[in-house]
């Protein structure tokens, strides 16, 4: 994948993030959090096995007896995601809401890179800039 591609890709993941939050919040006013994750998981789960059917990769999905058990936790996490925005949205609204989730993800992002995966080190600059993220995050929220 070019670069090109992978920001490309990345914006579109903001922005059905955002879209996201926003329908499943509404979603979770009709319904409770745990009942809006569920249907937005089995939806989208549903979407996904179609597209499998559709693009003939069903071969690939029936042979995932090599996947290491620990990497299925990354379905729990999505639903916990879809979970705590639902819960989120209603009382701090969509903007605010996104706000944190992305601030927290681009500190645990760092981290993970930096300490775990140690593909980067954290330079002064990226310092500067997450002190930047904590404040204009301060500034959204009040």
């Amino acid at each position: 994948m070019s670069y090109i591609e992978a920001v490309l890709c990345a914006i579109l993941a903001g922005s059905s993030t955002a879209i996201e939050a926003f329908i499943n919040g509404e979603l979770g006013k009709n319904t409770t959090a745990l009942i809006a994750t569920f249907i937005s998981l089995i939806v989208g789960a549903g979407f996904f096995l179609i597209s499998i059917l559709v693009t003939g990769d069903l071969k690939s999905l029936i042979n995932i007896n090599n996947i290491n058990p620990k990497l299925l936790i990354g379905g729990i996490l999505g639903g916990l995601v879809i979970y705590f925005t639902v819960r989120a949205v209603p009382s701090l609204g969509v903007s605010k809401t996104l706000t944190l989730i992305v601030v927290s993800q681009m500190l645990i992002g760092f981290f993970i890179d930096s300490a775990i995966l140690g593909h980067e080190t954290m330079h002064l600059y990226k310092y500067i800039g997450a002190i930047l993220l904590v404040i204009g995050t301060f500034f959204i929220l009040n």
